[in-house]
């Protein structure tokens, strides 16, 4: 199920685009949407919380840049973290698609900048570096009182 949604949100593109990642306008909103992707690192205790996060770092906009460029896409990735969760859905993907298709979509993953990354795929990349609450510290608004 994972990878037919995977490989769908990849390939759902028209055919005019080479990059099957950059599917993402400037500023992109979704803003009451329920995250896109529901995998094995999902959790639904988290979901009002993501969304939270997602308000406070982007105002729910897929395809923001703070302007310097340092972070961006809905969580506001760094440059370095969005790299680092390329590899980690390479790593997810590998348990259920070809290794070949799983290769592809790491890499285009890593060279393409986080806000132009499709909606799943930046979700996905959430849950991942979430981990349960383990990453929580790459969010630092959800760190002190009053936070989401």
């Amino acid at each position: 199920m994972i990878a037919e949604i995977a490989l769908t949100a990849v390939l759902s593109l028209t055919a005019a685009q080479d990059d099957p990642v950059s599917v993402v306008e400037p500023g992109q909103k979704l803003s009451e949407q329920s995250s896109q992707y529901v995998g094995r690192h999902y959790n639904a205790k988290f979901e009002e919380l993501r969304k939270c996060i997602r308000w406070r770092e982007s105002r729910n906009a897929y395809g923001a840049n703070t302007g310097t460029g340092q972070y961006r896409g809905a969580y506001q990735l760094s440059l370095d973290m969005a790299v680092g969760a390329g590899w980690m859905i390479q790593k997810e993907l590998r348990r259920t698609m070809p290794r070949v298709e799983v290769v592809r979509i790491g890499e285009l993953l890593r060279s393409t900048k986080a806000n132009l990354w499709h909606p799943f795929w930046q979700d996905m990349a959430f849950w991942i570096v979430w981990d349960d609450g383990a990453g929580r510290s790459h969010w630092p608004n959800t760190n002190h009182a009053g936070a989401c």
